[in-house]
């Protein structure tokens, strides 16, 4: 990139401008939204970014061990920063307007998955939209959020939907934004978290171009104990689409009535448990998923 210019990525729903190169920003083809955010990389280093000492903790992960992988605060003036030692300082203004990124110990790659996983989903809810933790495809010119626990195979399902004809949207985190008409959903980053092999094997279904509305929700359950035929069952209480929330940090009243509309809008489309034995082949279950998705259209 040339000194001096400026590139847009519009990734989660919000237009992230920079002119620092940002590997996993690139590919991003959705249209811009009008949701401005400048972010600014500034040199590593070992001095974090000044912050005031009486800043609220909004939360801490840690490892299983019980070592911190990064904290949130919040402060009502400066904004909110996330901060990891290896991941660095992620300093948001309180308008979630300007982002100043100071990377830590860790190599690119980490650093900027930690930025698309964590900051940039966090700079949505902040500048209005939901994040739910789910896997999206675009498919027909519509949204299909895939949702469950960890490890359940959301990506996995949504790369064989793609190759079935979907486009892919969301690895990990979907944007989700309320609309005077209902729900749209907003891509993420072009597979970020998915394996090399996987996105060159996926190279044409890369990115979807635009938000679509969200018109189904499916709850994906992979167990030992599940059927040998995928087996679709309607979700009766809202259990499975308030714990699809991706950012439990923001809980102010406005952001909880926000939650809870979506919940409540997204029930009004297809919303369904997905069961299917652990030993049922991914082809298979995507082709399962597409034929419940075209029978429900009928």
């Amino acid at each position: 990139m040339a000194a001096g210019t400026t590139m847009r990525s519009t990734v989660f729903g919000i237009d992230v401008w920079t002119q620092d190169a940002v590997e996993v920003l690139h590919g991003a083809r959705a249209a811009a939204t009008g949701r401005r955010l400048e972010l600014q990389v500034e040199a590593a280093g070992e001095d974090g970014l000044a912050w005031p000492a009486e800043a609220r903790q909004l939360g801490i992960l840690r490892e299983p061990g019980g070592r911190v992988v990064f904290t949130v605060e919040a402060d009502p003036r400066t904004g909110y920063l996330l901060r990891g030692s290896a991941y660095g300082d992620h300093l948001l203004s309180a308008d979630g307007l300007r982002l100043r990124c100071r990377p830590g110990e860790a190599p690119a790659p980490a650093w900027q998955r930690f930025l698309i996983a964590q900051v940039l989903p966090f700079a949505a809810a902040v500048n209005g939209l939901e994040v739910l933790h789910a896997s999206a495809v675009e498919l027909d010119g519509r949204a299909i959020a895939l949702v469950g626990r960890s490890g359940a195979g959301k990506t996995s399902l949504a790369l064989a939907l793609c190759e079935l004809g979907a486009s892919f949207m969301a690895d990990d985190v979907l944007a989700v934004e309320l609309r005077e008409h209902g729900l749209v959903g907003h891509p993420g980053t072009p597979l970020a978290g998915v394996a090399q092999g996987e996105q060159e094997r996926m190279v044409e279904t890369i990115g979807a171009a635009g938000p679509a509305p969200l018109t189904g929700v499916l709850c994906l359950e992979r167990d030992e104990r599940g059927p040998s035929r995928p087996r679709f069952e309607p979700i009766g209480d809202a259990a499975p689409l308030l714990s699809a929330t991706f950012n439990l940090m923001l809980c102010d009243q406005r952001r909880l009535r926000r939650l809870l509309e979506v919940c409540a809008l997204a029930a009004q489309g297809l919303v369904e448990r997905v069961r299917v034995g652990a030993d049922v082949g991914v082809e298979r279950l995507a082709e399962a998923v597409l034929a419940r998705l075209r029978d429900a259209d009928r």
